[in-house]
Parts: C-alpha cells; sequence; structure tokens
C-alpha cells in the first residue's frame, strides 16, 4: 500500500509543479497588463517589459524547481529499491508455502549465489540509473519548453492585438490557449506522441518499479533454482499481453531460466520468457503479472478465452481509452478555465469542464441512466401500461395532468415534424412519457430508448421547448444538433443502430453479439483511417460521439444525417447489410 501511495504521490508532485508554471506564467501577464491596447506603443512597451520579466522568470523558476526535482528523484529511487525488496520478500513466502505442500526445492549455498547476487545488483543498479537519467532530461526538458512557450506567447499576443482582438486579456487568451489546452507536454516519443511531465512520470515510474519488483522475485526463484512462472489470467489483461495469459513460461530474464526452454525442476520445454517480452508482454504501463508455477504443485494453466470473453474484453478496453480520452478533455478545459483571463473565457471554457467531468461520471456509469437488466422489471411494467403503438400515436405514463398535457403536445408536434424526415423503411418505435426520477432513471436525461421493450422513454419533466434547447446547448459543439428536436432523433438513432444488428444477424444467420461486433468493426475501422487529427468526431460530429460507443456515435450522427456527409456514411456503414 505504501508503494502504491508513493506512486501516487510523485505523479501529483510533478503534476503540481505543471500548474504551479502555468499559474506563474499567467500571473505576470496579469501583472504586465496593457491598459490602452489600441495603441502600438503600449504593445511594444508591454513586450519589452514581458522579455525583461521572462529572464527573471526564467532564474526563479531554475532555482526553485532544481532543489524540488532533487527532492522528488530521491523519491524515485527509494520508490524502485523498496519494490525490489518487496519483490523479495513476496517470492519468498510463496516459496516456502509451496516447500510445505511437497514441492522439491533446496537453496543454493551461499557461495555459489554470490555472484549472480552481484548481477543483480548491478543490474538493480543500472535500472535506477537509466531511470533518473531520463527523469532529469525530462525535468530539464518542462523547464526549456515553459520559457520558450512565455516567449513564443509575448510575441503572439502582440500579433492577435494588432489584428483586432479587442480588451487585452482576449488578446492574451488568444495567445496562451494552444499552450493550455495541450499543457506543458515536453516529452515527445518515439510515434510522435507528445506527454506531459506527470504522465510521462507516471509512466516511467510504474515501469521501472514494476521491473525492480519482478526483478526482486526473481532473485529469489534463482536462489531457490525455480525458473517457471505462469501469467495470470484476470478481467481485462493488456491486448499485447492477451496471447500469453495462462500459459507457463521459462523466467530467462528475471530468475536465471535456461535459454533452450526447459525447467530446472523437471527438464518439461516451456516457451521463454524473452519471447514473450520481444512480442509485447510487459510494455510500458502494463497491468498483467506472473507468478510462480510450481510443477506438481500448482494449478494446471486455464488461459482460454471464450468468444463471448473475448467479445467482452475488446469492448472494456474500447471503453477504458474512451473514457481515458474524456478524462484528458476534462483536464484540458480546465486547465483553460483556470488559466484564462477574459471572464467570458472563463465561464466558456468552466461550462465545456463541467459537460466532460459529466461525461466521465456517464461512462463511469454512476451518472449514466441506466436501460440494463437491473431495470428490466420496472420497464416492462412501465411498458405492460402502454398500448401497443406504431407511428405517431402516444400512450403517456405520468403523475400530474398538467405536466402529462404539456408532454403530450410537445411530443406529439415534435415527432410529427420528424416522421416527415425518416427514411421510408423507419418506423417509429412505442412512445412514453416517464417521470424518470421516480422510476429510478437519471433525471437529468431527457429520453433513452429500451432495446428489449422496443420503447422509447421521453422525461416529463422536460415538457418545453426551453427546456430543451437548454439542456442541449448548454455547452457549444457538445452535441450535433442543437435545435428542439435533437434529444427525440438521437434516441431514434439508438433505434436503428440496434435494428441494424438484427438485420444482419438475421441476414447472415449469426449472433447478435457477432453482429453487433461486424457493425462496430466497420465504423472504428472508419474513423481509425479518418483519424488525420485526435478530434476527428468531435470536429466532424460531436464531442459528445467522440467519447461514447458506437451507438451513441450512431444516435449523433443520426441527428444530422442529412446536413453532415461524415454523419451519413457512418450511418450507412452501420445499416449496410
Amino acid at each position: 500500500m505504501a508503494k502504491k501511495n508513493l506512486d501516487y504521490d510523485i505523479g501529483a508532485a510533478f503534476e503540481a509543479v505543471e500548474n504551479e508554471l502555468m499559474a506563474s506564467m499567467i500571473r505576470n501577464m496579469q501583472r504586465h497588463k496593457v491598459e490602452e491596447v489600441d495603441e502600438d506603443k503600449q504593445w511594444t512597451m508591454w513586450q519589452t517589459e514581458m522579455l525583461k520579466s521572462l529572464e527573471q522568470y526564467k532564474k526563479k523558476n531554475h532555482a526553485k524547481y532544481s532543489q524540488k526535482f532533487k527532492d522528488i528523484n530521491a523519491q524515485i529511487e527509494a520508490l524502485i529499491r523498496a519494490a525490489k525488496d518487496e519483490g523479495e520478500m513476496d517470492q519468498e513466502i510463496q516459496i516456502l508455502k509451496a516447500i510445505q505442500k511437497g514441492f522439491p526445492a533446496k537453496k543454493m549455498k551461499a557461495g555459489a549465489t554470490a555472484e549472480f547476487f552481484r548481477v543483480n545488483d548491478r543490474k538493480l543498479e543500472a535500472l535506477i540509473e537509466a531511470t533518473m537519467q531520463d527523469m532529469q532530461k525530462a525535468e530539464t526538458a518542462i523547464l526549456r519548453m515553459t520559457n520558450d512557450q512565455y516567449r513564443k506567447i509575448i510575441y503572439n499576443a502582440q500579433v492577435y492585438a494588432n489584428t483586432g482582438a479587442g480588451a487585452y486579456e482576449k488578446a492574451v487568451d488568444m495567445a496562451t490557449r494552444d499552450f493550455l489546452s495541450a499543457g506543458i507536454n515536453c516529452i515527445e516519443y518515439s510515434n510522435g506522441a507528445r506527454h506531459t511531465l506527470a504522465d510521462y512520470a507516471d509512466m516511467a515510474i510504474r515501469t521501472a518499479s514494476k521491473r525492480a519488483y519482478l526483478q526482486g522475485e526473481g532473485q529469489k526463484r534463482q536462489e531457490w533454482g525455480v525458473d517457471t512462472v505462469i501469467m495470470n489470467k484476470r478481467g481485462n489483461p493488456c491486448p499485447l499481453c492477451l496471447p500469453w495469459v495462462g500459459k507457463v513460461l521459462i523466467d530467462d530474464v528475471w530468475s536465471g531460466g535456461s535459454k533452450t526452454g526447459k525447467s530446472a525442476t523437471t527438464g518439461v520445454k516451456y516457451p521463454l520468457m524473452s519471447t514473450a517480452i520481444a512480442e509485447g508482454l510487459y510494455h510500458p504501463r502494463c497491468r498483467d503479472s506472473h507468478t510462480t508455477y510450481f510443477e506438481g504443485i500448482s494449478t494446471p494453466p486455464d488461459g482460454k478465452y471464450t468468444k463471448e470473453e473475448l467479445n467482452e474484453l475488446a469492448e472494456k478496453n474500447q471503453q477504458a481509452a474512451r473514457q481515458q480520452y474524456a478524462e484528458r478533455q476534462e483536464m484540458r478545459f480546465g486547465r483553460l478555465a483556470d488559466f484564462s483571463l477574459d471572464p467570458e473565457n472563463q465561464k466558456k471554457y468552466e461550462a465545456k469542464r463541467e459537460a466532460w467531468h459529466d461525461t466521465v461520471e456517464y461512462m463511469s456509469n454512476s451518472f449514466r441512466p441506466h436501460y440494463g437488466d437491473k431495470q428490466t422489471l420496472r420497464v416492462e411494467s412501465i411498458a405492460m401500461d402502454v398500448r401497443e403503438v406504431r407511428n405517431s400515436s402516444f400512450d403517456m405514463v405520468t403523475d400530474t395532468e398538467n405536466q402529462r398535457n404539456k408532454a403530450v403536445r410537445l411530443a406529439e408536434k415534435t415527432f410529427e415534424k420528424i416522421q416527415k424526415d425518416l427514411p421510408e423503411t423507419f418506423r417509429l418505435p412505442k412512445i412514453a412519457v416517464v417521470d424518470f426520477e421516480k422510476q429510478g432513471l437519471n433525471a437529468n436525461a431527457i429520453g433513452g430508448y429500451h432495446e428489449k421493450t422496443e420503447t422509447l422513454y421521453i422525461n416529463s419533466r422536460y415538457n418545453t421547448k426551453e427546456k430543451i434547447l437548454q439542456f442541449v446547448n448548454r455547452v457549444p459543439g457538445q452535441f450535433a444538433n442543437n435545435t428542439e428536436y435533437a434529444p427525440y432523433l438521437h434516441e431514434l438513432g439508438h433505434k436503428f443502430y440496434y435494428d441494424s444488428i438484427k438485420r444482419l444477424a438475421n441476414a447472415q444467420n449469426i449472433s447478435y453479439s457477432e453482429a453487433k461486433k461486424k457493425i462496430d468493426y466497420k465504423v472504428y475501422h472508419y474513423i481509425d483511417s479518418q483519424y488525420d487529427s485526435e478530434y476527428f468526431l468531435m470536429n466532424n460530429i460531436s464531442g459528445y460521439a467522440d467519447t461514447q460507443e458506437v451507438t451513441e456515435i450512431c444516435a449523433e450522427c443520426f441527428s444530422v444525417r442529412k446536413e453532415n456527409s461524415v454523419a451519413l456514411q457512418i450511418l450507412k456503414l452501420i445499416g449496410a447489410n
């Protein structure tokens, strides 16, 4: 537990450094405010003063953070050494328990172990040295990049002011926008991706401490003459590690196993750990792990995943990636909200931060309206009170006469207009207006399509056009359609998606899950092929589409299908058999 807390503390310390550097820069911008931005003379004087302050900024930061980085680096070294010791202790406990069960292990004599102890010590020191050197380079990079950005912002602010940006605050916000949006992404990986120091430190420290832990485990195995390990099977393995899950390996990396692949205990041949690592096992930030395999004592491996499990794992990984993206967007707009000077910009970015926060909560299911199995009985009990109706007929389940009348009138008018523009083959589902809060659903959601009952439920709380427009337009660009028809079209898009899956399953005589996987793959493949920027869906559809599953992407596309060629293309992929 202490090691995990230390991981967190170090990551938080680097994040605090980044925020301090940005906050200090913005404070300098506020301190040297230009009062008369329409006069070039004022901006020239401002630029001169700001360049002088840059030199002070550089000296102050170097003095302040050199000592802070030194303290953080001492913690990193202690963490790596502690991880190695922890691996040794944990492994010895496992080995002694196996011996009690009859495993024929014998500890090597002290003289025979001296050389491999020296080798392992050198490996640990090399790991620590390499990690510390990388961190020191990264720490130098963050200060250098901050200085470069400071100078760039000084010149850009004057350019924006001269081109008519308006008030001083707006000119400075325009100049700092890209920098604040990305953060101090001073680390560039070999694939061209850029990362902040905090993000890089998290990856580097977790990777180094894990390798130190595995080295400690391996050293203790080597001491007892054990070289077989098994990759643990868990609920959500890394895609690169999945082929090795449940397999027994000869650990020739940390435990001194033979390169022939033969077990030191029984002579049975197994794949090599070095081979698995060369093919992607234990990549940076890897969450998988192995344990000792005691031949004749440990339970034989069962690493096979069913087809359903593999489909579920793929969906989990996709969902995790989208949630991480949403979390990055929340942090991005948080920086812009915290460090922008113009009050209007602060308000705009704060609204976007809150919206992305809601999205993160939504995706973690704590905020998301639930129409799944836990609500099935309740939803079906509602549906039994609703007549089987199609097209533009309605039967409403609400609790007050006034609420019912408003909801009925609005729904009738809305769907009457919507129906005229729907594809000829598309039919409206059953429709019911429901008090979401009383039914245990998300009171803030406008609607929801329940696949099992094929019913579109509308929240009776949103019974005026103004309420719907306020919800839809709370964050510009969050939803593809910003009219009063948006939420209804969005929910009909869910029906389009689920109907397409059923048609494909029937046409090809395959299971529902197989059909869903095929459709989802087509959509993700299309999106990947068009990714010339990180924000393909955001730029071409909406911010909401960019963070969701294919059913949500489809729903957003359906709401703007006639006006958006990208949306239409995605819908064609989904609807095509």
